[in-house]
């Protein structure tokens, strides 16, 4: 029964971890605000996909990524220049007033284009490999958290990607429920500059830290 712990406890470390403002997170809001849920949705299942891949790398390739800093390296300047250029994006974008009654038929885009928005903010994001290494070792030295069979490093793998899709879910609901109320600021004619404005910050910290 440990791997049902293992996969709640996951789900837990993957929902408080997604918790900080980054990229995904916003473009999601974003969406939801300005395009309508299902597109929000999309985004969001492009965004998690790379918490299983990212996880799934963490148990069965720690090692060689530790011993290879340089991979890191790599996805963090791809992260600041694709943090940049969305922030450029934003900036230099005309604003058009929202009305509530649109959101409920503009559909902008394919679904796959929302899924490769999300998987390319979140794959591209050097945090999640090195946290969910940090959550491993953590979990390892709880003896009933010990990642030992199979089905207990699946459970800790679907855990991570399931979390994630819970914050974003919540997210969408949140902002599609009190919608009407939100629309008065991102009419805003500073909305889009405040987004880019979040994303140029995201990236500099990035920057930073390298």
């Amino acid at each position: 029964m440990n791997f049902i712990l293992i996969f709640l406890a996951s789900v837990l470390a993957s929902f408080i971890g997604s918790l900080q403002l980054g990229p995904v997170n916003i473009f999601v809001i974003n969406t939801a605000l300005n395009k309508n849920r299902t597109n929000a949705y999309w985004v969001a299942f492009g965004g998690v996909i790379p918490e299983f891949i990212y996880c799934g790398l963490a148990v069965y390739c720690g090692s060689y990524f530790i011993n290879n800093p340089g991979f890191f390296l790599v996805f963090k300047i791809l992260l600041i220049i694709l943090l940049f250029t969305v922030g450029v994006i934003y900036f230099f974008k005309k604003h058009k007033p929202v009305e509530l009654q649109s959101l409920h038929i503009r559909v902008e885009g394919s679904k796959s284009q929302h899924f490769m928005k999300g998987f390319a903010l979140a794959g591209l994001n050097p945090q999640l490999l090195p946290y969910w290494m940090f959550v491993m070792v953590y979990f390892n030295s709880i003896k009933f958290l010990i990642l030992k069979s199979e089905i207990e490093k699946l459970a800790y793998i679907f855990g991570a990607g399931f979390g994630a899709f819970c914050l974003l879910l919540l997210i969408i609901i949140t902002i599609d429920r009190f919608k009407e109320k939100v629309l008065k600021y991102i009419n805003n004619k500073y909305y889009y500059k405040v987004l880019s404005i979040l994303f140029i910050a995201i990236a500099i910290q990035q920057l930073i830290k390298l």
